[in-house]
C-alpha cells in the first residue's frame, strides 16, 4: 500500500497570550480516503489545517515532532510557510470556508484561475495566456460550471455555491495528492451543501487524491467520511473508521455529540446537548480537558491526560466486518478494520465493553443512549 499522504505527530500551535490552540495533534491520512476531523467550534480544527499549510500569521509558534506531506519531510520550525510554499498547490491544497472572502473582487473567475495555474504549473504552455485560459475552462467544467458564463464573471456575480466551486477548481489545478477542505459548506443552503459534498467525493475518486475534511456536522461525516477523528480542545480524543464510530462510539464527548444530532424519531422530545462549552484556549483545564463537562469523569481525569489507546476489543470486534469494508454507501476502498482509539476514563471503556458484548449477543447495531 502507498505511504500516507500526511503523517503528523505532536503538532502544537501557540499564539501570544498563552493561547494554545493545538496541543499535541497526531494524525495519518491515507491515499484516496476522506478523513474527517469533527468537533465543536473552537476545538482547533482550522488552526491545525492552516498550520499544515504554513498559513498562520508570523506570531504563531508552530512545532511538531514529525510532519511528512506527500513523502516530503518538514523540520519543526518550517511552519513559517516559506518551505511549505513549494508543496502548496502542486502536492497539497486547501479549500476555505466562506468562499467570498477568498476570491479577489477585482478579478474575474477566469483571471483568478489563470493566475493560480501559472503559479502552480510553471511550464511553457501555461505561460501562454490562451493555454492557461483553456485550462481554466476545463477546470470549471470539471467542477460543474459553464465556462462560457463563469470565466468572465466577478465574484459578486456568482452565488455562494458557484464561488466555492471556483475555489475548488483553483485548489485542484495543480493536481494535489491531498486536499484540505476546511468547513467547505459553511453558509451554504442545504441543497448547495449536498452538491458541494458530492463534488468533493467525485473529485476524490476521479483524481485519486486524499481529502482531509474539517466539519462540525455529523451528517456530513456520515455521508462522506472513511475515517473520523474527533477533536476537543486541541487534541484528538477518538479516532475510528466512520462505520465503527457511528455504530460504537466510545469517548463521552463523541457519544454526547451524537446524542445531540436531531433525529426524526425523536420528534416531540427535548433535544439533548453536551453541557457547558469548549474551554478558552488560554485556560485549558488540567488533566483531561473534557472532565468539567463529563458525567463519567473520575478523580484521575482532573490530574492526568488520557492517551489514545485501543478501545477495548474494538479491533477484534471489527475485524470480521472490516475484512472487506463495505457499507450502504458502497465500497469506499477501506479494506481493513483499522484501529479504534479513544482517550477516555476506564469507566467509559468499561461501559463500552458491556454494550459491545450485549450488541454481539443480540447481533444488532449499537446506538449511543
Amino acid at each position: 500500500m502507498r505511504a500516507q499522504v500526511l503523517k503528523l505527530e505532536n503538532l502544537r500551535v501557540k499564539f501570544p497570550g498563552g493561547i494554545e490552540a493545538v496541543r499535541g495533534l497526531s494524525m495519518d491520512v491515507e491515499p484516496g480516503l476522506i478523513h474527517a476531523v469533527v468537533g465543536e467550534s473552537g476545538c482547533g480544527k482550522s488552526a491545525a489545517c492552516r498550520a499544515l499549510m504554513g498559513l498562520l500569521p508570523e506570531a504563531a509558534d508552530v512545532s511538531w515532532s514529525i510532519l511528512e506531506i506527500t513523502g516530503r519531510d518538514f523540520r519543526s520550525g518550517d511552519g513559517d510557510g516559506r518551505s511549505m510554499a513549494a508543496i502548496r498547490g502542486r502536492h497539497a491544497a486547501m479549500v476555505f470556508q466562506e468562499p467570498g472572502k477568498h476570491l479577489n473582487p477585482a478579478l474575474t473567475a477566469g483571471s483568478f484561475l489563470m493566475e493560480v495555474i501559472r503559479r502552480h504549473r510553471p511550464d511553457d504552455r501555461a505561460d501562454n495566456r490562451a493555454e492557461a485560459r483553456c485550462r481554466a475552462a476545463g477546470l470549471l467544467e470539471m467542477v460543474g460550471l459553464d465556462p462560457r458564463k463563469v470565466l468572465g464573471s466577478y465574484p459578486h456575480e456568482l452565488s455562494g455555491g458557484m464561488k466555492q466551486r471556483v475555489l475548488i477548481a483553483a485548489a485542484i489545478s495543480g493536481g494535489p495528492e491531498l486536499l484540505i477542505a476546511d468547513e467547505p459548506t459553511t453558509a451554504l443552503d442545504a441543497g448547495t451543501q449536498a452538491r458541494i459534498l458530492d463534488l468533493l467525493m467525485h473529485l476524490r475518486e476521479e483524481l485519486g487524491m486524499a481529502v482531509l475534511l474539517v466539519t462540525h456536522d455529523f451528517g456530513v461525516v456520515r455521508s462522506t467520511a472513511d475515517v473520523v477523528s474527533v477533536m476537543y480542545a486541541g487534541r484528538i480524543v477518538e479516532r475510528a473508521t466512520a462505520r465503527e464510530l457511528f455504530s460504537r462510539p466510545v469517548h463521552p464527548y463523541t457519544r454526547g455529540l451524537l446524542r445531540a444530532v436531531p433525529r426524526i424519531s425523536n420528534r416531540g422530545r427535548r433535544l439533548e446537548s453536551v453541557p457547558g462549552g469548549v474551554p478558552d484556549a488560554s485556560a485549558i483545564p488540567s488533566g483531561c480537558a473534557f472532565h468539567p463537562r463529563c458525567s463519567m469523569a473520575e478523580e484521575g481525569c482532573r490530574v492526568s491526560v488520557p492517551a489514545l489507546a485501543e478501545a477495548g476489543n474494538m479491533a477484534a470486534a471489527g475485524a470480521k466486518a472490516g475484512a472487506a469494508h463495505r457499507d450502504d454507501r458502497g465500497d469506499r476502498g477501506y479494506s481493513r478494520p483499522g484501529r479504534h482509539e479513544a482517550a477516555c476514563p476506564p469507566a467509559a471503556k468499561a461501559q463500552w465493553a458491556r454494550e459491545a458484548e450485549g450488541m454481539r449477543r443480540a447481533g444488532g447495531q449499537h446506538r449511543p443512549d
